[in-house]
């Protein structure tokens, strides 16, 4: 049974396409071998959209020319199983067999005849199914009218982007309300049937966050008359119902929130509703050291509410009112790099016994490596975040945070009436002395940099704390609450509040995330997604040193659809969008830098372009590629703004490689992208 499996395992990996990444996402063509005429052709990639999601196979779609005419073919494979069909390769007669909602389709290799249930059917345009190999990758691809014949989907092609459209079929949207019937604030859209959907959230600083739902291949009812719903409840103000067209008509619900919420949309089978409730939600999990203390992080969406339980040498956190979204809510256990942690399990948790059936807990569990107890572990959130220090709280009464993009403050909570002493040491030195009784905090060296602050360094001797804090050239400070137990200092840095860029908006895209890992390192096994996060968020801290506002579509591991990434800067009205990634190539010895633009634009994408390529090729010494023409690429082409796409080297290069994968290097690539953003605006 076992060597059966195994050989029908590989013959589906030989030859049928399957959800992979590859390196030709920000390429127009690709090489590939046509085995039908046994010749290596140049293709035309299409983009795939498959119900509101983007589909990254490891052999794109392709513009295909037979008999003097140009069909989309599209992995066969790949569409199938997402769809939830069940797919079979006969390898002895080259045969497909595609079992989908009680149909079976048999297709034949190179041959436009197909039997469905028996019956035999000539493909669209006698066009047969084609086996394309792409860098010793074979998979069958078939002409996009058979899936929407076949399958009953809705396609639409996109010609600006290139992009093929795949939906279930169209339904009416006849009305959308909000109730909290159902214990967790929601909101309910009444359909004909069931429908699919795409969503982006955009925190917004001293504004109404927005959450963004696009249901797809959607429209409303000639008798919908609600286009703006108030809510005026506590965290949520207003619905904005409009209709969005992305090569499909959409329905798209843009809801005002007067604070950070999370969220699941899922379809209501039983109401014929696509619902969007409101609720928490763990996201990820990780360990880090935080001012030298081991310490475990659970990121979720919105400020949490929690239990903390000890039992031996196990930490328990139940994140209340939250859903486990993590490893898709399913039990979990991974190992740690701590030498205080011996593993992390998850889950969402069954709360009956302990918290009543109507509950909704994730559980996370921290097993040490040694019996710990409860004054050697502190427990708290920060914004969206659970912090679990394990070895007690290091900064036990001390908080620093930015107040706002040119202000922050720090605040000292004592145990009794403090005087505390202020002295200059120097220009942007200032000290801080008080008696070493008033409070508890271990002896370290804070790394801040946040264009107000440098540094935080606290020392302690026999009587008394001392906090040197380094501060950043022309940052001002005033002392509020001396003498009692609250004790604050605030900080403003005058060149942020009177910089020139103040009021401009610079949208980040580190590309890939998440599923989509992007290219890989041929030597190290880097992932592109990796190295784009974090130069992005580099390239967020200088931008913001120089008095930008800087919003980012991804702060984490996770995947962002193309047209959503575009639509977060367009809702943003930013002023400015560059995408960062990493380049791969087939040659090992190709190498260098290059700059994609839209041809289409009349926001002088051109000139953002070569202004940075100018500045990474005299930063970096890297051979220059030139700025490069990509009238297809989604994000760089549906944005409303000036957009750019930096590829910043090639994994594919062992030297670049190594190279991307240092500091100084990144450092010297990321200044080069801000000099170029800034001549661009000047």
């Amino acid at each position: 049974m076992k060597k059966k499996l195994l050989i029908v395992l590989i013959l589906l990996m030989l030859v049928l396409s399957s959800v992979s990444f590859a390196e030709f996402w920000e390429s127009e063509t690709i090489n590939a071998l046509d085995t039908r005429i046994g010749a290596v052709k140049e293709f035309n990639i299409v983009n795939l959209i498959l119900n509101g999601e983007d589909v990254i196979p490891d052999v794109p779609g392709i513009l295909y020319v037979l008999d003097d005419s140009t069909r989309t073919l599209l992995p066969v494979r790949v569409i199938s199983e997402l769809m939830g069909a069940e797919v079979k390769w006969f390898g002895e007669t080259k045969e497909v067999e595609i079992t989908y909602e009680n149909n079976v389709i048999l297709l034949k290799i190179n041959s436009p005849i197909a039997y469905v249930n028996g019956v035999k059917k000539t493909l669209p345009d006698s066009v047969p199914p084609i086996i394309i190999d792409y860098e010793g990758i074979s998979r069958t691809l078939v002409p996009a009218r058979f899936i929407s014949e076949q399958f009953g989907m809705d396609v639409d092609w996109v010609q600006e982007t290139r992009t093929v459209i795949i939906n279930k079929e169209k339904q009416i949207v006849s009305d959308v309300y909000f109730t909290m019937e159902n214990r967790f604030p929601e909101i309910r859209v009444k359909t004909t049937g069931e429908v699919k959907s795409s969503n982006f959230y955009i925190a917004k600083d001293n504004e109404n966050d927005q959450l963004v739902v696009d249901i797809i291949n959607t429209e409303l009812s000639s008798s919908f008359n609600d286009y703006f719903i108030p809510i005026n409840l506590l965290y949520y103000d207003s619905v904005d119902v409009s209709t969005y067209k992305k090569g499909t008509q959409n329905t798209r619900l843009s809801i005002n929130l007067t604070d950070t919420r999370g969220y699941d949309v899922f379809y209501d089978e039983s109401s014929k509703e696509l619902v969007i409730k409101f609720i928490n939600s763990a996201n990820y999990i990780y360990t880090d050291e935080i001012y030298g203390v081991d310490a475990v992080v659970i990121d979720t969406k919105e400020s949490p509410a929690y239990n903390v339980k000890f039992f031996n040498n196990k930490i328990i956190i139940d994140v209340m009112n939250c859903l486990f979204n993590y490893n898709d809510g399913l039990y979990g256990s991974e190992g740690s790099s701590s030498d205080l942690i011996s593993s992390i399990a998850y889950s969402q948790f069954d709360p009956t016994k302990e918290y009543g059936e109507d509950e909704v807990v994730s559980r996370i569990v921290i097993n040490l490596e040694n019996e710990t107890s409860l004054d050697e572990v502190y427990v708290e959130d920060v914004g969206n975040k659970i912090i679990v220090y394990i070895s007690g709280d290091p900064l036990n009464g001390f908080d620093y945070y930015k107040t706002a993009q040119d202000s922050s403050q720090l605040s000292l909570k004592f145990n009794k009436g403090t005087i505390v002493k202020s002295e200059l040491l120097s220009n942007n030195n200032l000290r801080l002395t008080f008696d070493k009784d008033s409070i508890d905090i271990d002896e370290l060296d804070i790394d801040i940099d946040d264009s107000i602050v440098q540094s935080f360094t606290i020392d302690k001797n026999s009587s008394e704390y001392n906090i040197d804090i380094l501060l950043v050239e022309n940052t001002e400070y005033e002392i509020l609450g001396n003498e009692s137990s609250n004790f604050f200092l605030n900080f403003l840095n005058i060149d942020l509040s009177n910089s020139k860029y103040k009021d401009m908006l610079i949208v980040i895209d580190p590309g890939h995330g998440g599923k989509d890992p992007g290219a890989i390192g041929r030597i190290t096994g880097v992932y592109e997604k990796t190295l784009a996060l974090k130069s992005s968020l580099m390239l967020k801290k200088e931008l913001e040193k120089e008095g930008f506002k800087v919003y980012m579509t991804r702060s984490t591991d996770e995947y962002i659809s193309l047209y959503e990434r575009a639509n977060m800067a367009n809702e943003l009205n930013a002023d400015l969008f560059v995408s960062v990634h990493i380049n791969a190539h087939t040659n090992s010895n190709a190498n260098g830098v290059e700059v994609l633009y839209s041809p289409f634009t009349t926001k002088r994408s051109d000139v953002l372009a070569k202004t940075i390529q100018n500045y990474l090729v005299k930063e970096l010494g890297a051979t220059n590629r030139g700025i490069v023409p990509r009238p297809n690429l989604i994000v760089i082409r549906e944005t409303k703004m000036s957009a750019a796409l930096v590829e910043l080297g090639f994994l594919s290069n062992e030297r670049e490689e190594q190279l991307l994968q240092q500091n100084w290097y990144l450092d010297k690539a990321v200044n080069a992208m801000k000099n170029g953003i800034i001549e661009f605006l000047d």
